[in-house]
């Protein structure tokens, strides 16, 4: 299960990969959906699908960014 495997060490090598290969989306950074497709493997999960595994994985996101000091999590509105 994602949750359990989600370290600050994954999180962190998962963004840098992310930026190395695919660049930053506009405004900077890593988008949470680009994120939750690439830690589950599936770059054609539909929207609705990335939404759901998101909302799953909220909280996880939050405590281990707060442990990553190179990186932040910012929640838009």
């Amino acid at each position: 299960m994602l949750k359990k495997r989600l370290t600050p060490e994954v999180a962190e090598q998962a963004v840098k990969k992310l930026i190395e290969e695919e660049g930053e989306d506009i405004g900077g950074g890593i988008n949470a959906s680009r994120l939750v497709r690439h830690l589950l493997g599936d770059a054609h999960l539909s929207d609705q699908e990335t939404m759901w595994a998101y909302g799953k994985l909220k909280v996880a996101f939050h405590g281990v960014f707060d442990k990553i000091p190179s990186l932040y999590y910012f929640e838009g509105d």
